[in-house]
């Protein structure tokens, strides 16, 4: 979340952020993950994409955001401040990125020491690896572990 706040020029949005607003902001942040590593062919349980999304449309109850319509533009705003208006807003970008048909780019590294969340910028949406470095790393330890079977 303190990366979210720091990207979007957010300062003193947690102001005030209680142990509850903690937990909540690691439920929004699990049942996203959840999403992400679906989006990346991850191995999941069979409910666990379903309960993910069901939590996050009851989050999206609680954080509501408000369309603000004007001649050059519209945006989703939250109607809360504080860190109710900061999950609102994380909904708000993940409906930005669904609205422009790239939600399914969105997706976690398939590094496992790694998980990071990225953008998948590969023409056919392919991309496994947040970068570089976490594919070689990831096709080493295949090697070795084909190397040791053999």
């Amino acid at each position: 979340m303190l990366s979210f706040v720091n990207a979007e020029s957010l300062d003193g949005w947690l102001d005030g952020a209680t142990p509850s607003d903690v937990a909540a902001a690691t439920e929004l942040r699990a049942s996203l993950a959840v999403l992400l590593r679906a989006h990346s062919g991850c191995a999941l349980d069979a409910g666990a994409v379903g309960a993910a999304e069901a939590h996050l449309r009851q989050v999206a109850t609680r954080y509501p955001l408000i369309p603000v319509v004007g001649a050059d533009a519209c945006a989703l705003v939250p109607a809360h401040d504080g860190a109710f208006g900061l999950f609102a807003r994380v909904l708000g970008a993940v409906t930005d990125l669904a609205y422009r048909g790239a939600w399914a780019r969105a997706k976690v590294c398939k590094n496992d020491t790694c998980h990071t969340g990225f953008f998948d910028k590969t023409r056919n949406t392919s991309g496994l690896y947040c970068s570089p470095a976490c594919s070689s790393q990831a096709s080493m330890r295949a090697y070795r572990n084909r190397r040791k079977a053999a």
